[in-house]
C-alpha cells in the first residue's frame, strides 16, 4: 500500500489541529530520513493502530506512536519535538522494531526491585497468612517487622501479597459443626445417584424455606473514591417467609408463602408437589434437619396409604448440598442487594415479583445451579 493511502488514519481525535501549527514545518536536517516512510508492514500498521486505540498513555503507547509517525513520513527530529522526547529515543524505537518487530515494541525491559524478604522468609510469611487472616496490609507489615526486622509500607506490602498469590476478600461463613466426611459420603452414595436417575416418574426436589428481612442488605459495588454512599436501613424485625421446592434437572420452582414455616406449611407444600406430579411413583425431597421436618405431623403424613413423598435428609450442617439455597442467594442478590424499599409493601412486591417472573433469570439459574458441590469444613479455619 502506498504511503499516501495510509495517511488518513487519525490516532488522536484532537491532534489534527495541533499538528498543523507549530510542529508542522520539518527541520532542514533529517538524521533519520533514510528510515522514514513506509517502514511498517500493512499487518503491523493495522495492529498498532488498533492497539493505540485500546491503550492509555504508557511507554508502549509512545513507541507505537513513534513508529506510526515514522511510517507516515515524519522525521526523527520532528517526532521528537512533537512528543517531547529526544531524537535518539526515536531511533532506538525504530531499531527495536527492526530487530524484534511488534513483539519488541510491546515488551518493557523494566524489572521490579528484588524482594527484601528472602525466599525462606517469604515461605514463612505464606504459612502465617494461611494460618491466620489479617485484616489489613499494615498488620502484615507489623508481623514482618517483628519477625524479620524488615520494614514495609502498607502499599508495598499489598503488592508483595499479590505477588505471593493472596487477594483481599472475606472468608466464607460455614457451620462450625460441619462434617466433611459425612457430606462426601452422602453426596457419593445418596445424592449423586438420585440426581442421575431423576425423571418425571421419579422427580427430585430440593426443599427449603427463605426468610428475607425488611432491612438494608449492603453488598460490594463500585463507588467514587473518597465518597461514602448511604443505604437507608429499617429495623429488620419484619420478614417474608417463602417455602420452596426446586426440581432437578429442569430447575423449576414451586413456592408457597407462609406466615411461618411449620410442619403444616411443609405438609401444604408436599400436597402441592403430589398434585403437580400425579403420574410419579415416588417424589424424592432433599430436605434439612429442622425440627418441624421430623415432627409427628410429618411422620403421620408420610405414613398415609398411597403417600408418594420420600424425604431424603441432608447430613447435619450441610446447606451446601441443598441446591435451592443457591436460588435463594440469587434472589437476595437480584432483589435486595443495595436496594432500599421505603415501605414493607414495596419490599414484599419486589420479592414476589422475582418469584413470579423467575423465567427471566433462567440463564443465571442454569449457570449457578449445577451438579457441582463444595464440601465445607475441609479448608483451614481461622485459629481461635
Amino acid at each position: 500500500m502506498a504511503n499516501a493511502e495510509r495517511r488518513p488514519h487519525v490516532i488522536y481525535s484532537d491532534s489534527g489541529e495541533f499538528r498543523t501549527g507549530f510542529f508542522t514545518p520539518a527541520p532542514k536536517f533529517d538524521s533519520l530520513s533514510f528510515m522514514s516512510g513506509v517502514i511498517l508492514s500493512d499487518a503491523d500498521r493495522s495492529y498498532l493502530l488498533r492497539r493505540m486505540r485500546q491503550q492509555t498513555a504508557s511507554p508502549v503507547h509512545r513507541r507505537m506512536n513513534v513508529l506510526l509517525l515514522l511510517d507516515d513520513g515524519w522525521t526523527a527530529e520532528r517526532i521528537a519535538e512533537a512528543l517531547f522526547i529526544d531524537a535518539e529515543t526515536v531511533r532506538e524505537h525504530r531499531r527495536l522494531y527492526q530487530q524484534q518487530g511488534v513483539v519488541g515494541l510491546e515488551r518493557l525491559a523494566y524489572q521490579g526491585a528484588e524482594c527484601e524478604l528472602s525466599q525462606q522468609q517469604q515461605a514463612e510469611l505464606c504459612v502465617e497468612l494461611d494460618r491466620r487472616i489479617f485484616g489489613t496490609a499494615a498488620e502484615v507489615c507489623d508481623l514482618v517487622e517483628a519477625r524479620f526486622a524488615i520494614s514495609y509500607t502498607a502499599n508495598a506490602m499489598s503488592k508483595l501479597l499479590g505477588r505471593l498469590g493472596f487477594v483481599y476478600k472475606k472468608p466464607t461463613k460455614v457451620p462450625a459443626k460441619a462434617n466433611a466426611e459425612a457430606q462426601k459420603k452422602f453426596l457419593t452414595e445418596t445424592l449423586a445417584p438420585l440426581m442421575a436417575k431423576a425423571n418425571p416418574e421419579n422427580p427430585l426436589y430440593f426443599v427449603d424455606g427463605t426468610h428475607p428481612t425488611y432491612t438494608a442488605h449492603p453488598v460490594h459495588g463500585w463507588m467514587r473514591k473518597g465518597k461514602t454512599r448511604e443505604l437507608p436501613s429499617n429495623h429488620g424485625r419484619t420478614n417474608i417467609n417463602i417455602n420452596g421446592a426446586l426440581s432437578w434437572p429442569d430447575r423449576t420452582l414451586v413456592w408457597l408463602p407462609a406466615a411461618k414455616i411449620t410442619s403444616l406449611a411443609m405438609i401444604e407444600l408436599f400436597e402441592r408437589l403430589e398434585a403437580l406430579n400425579r403420574t410419579a411413583t415416588a417424589i424424592s425431597l432433599v430436605i434439612d434437619n429442622a425440627r418441624y421436618n421430623h415432627s409427628a405431623e410429618i411422620k403421620a403424613y408420610l405414613e398415609r396409604p398411597g403417600c408418594r413423598i420420600r424425604l431424603v435428609y441432608l447430613p447435619a450442617y450441610a446447606p451446601n448440598l441443598n441446591l435451592i439455597e443457591r436460588l435463594w442467594r440469587l434472589m437476595k442478590k437480584e432483589v435486595l442487594g443495595n436496594e432500599y424499599y421505603p415501605t414493607f409493601a414495596a419490599f414484599r412486591t419486589a420479592i414476589l415479583g422475582f418469584l413470579d417472573n423467575i423465567g427471566d433469570y433462567q440463564a443465571k439459574i442454569a449457570s449457578l445451579i449445577t451438579d457441582k458441590f463444595d464440601i465445607i469444613g475441609v479448608s483451614n479455619p481461622q485459629p481461635p
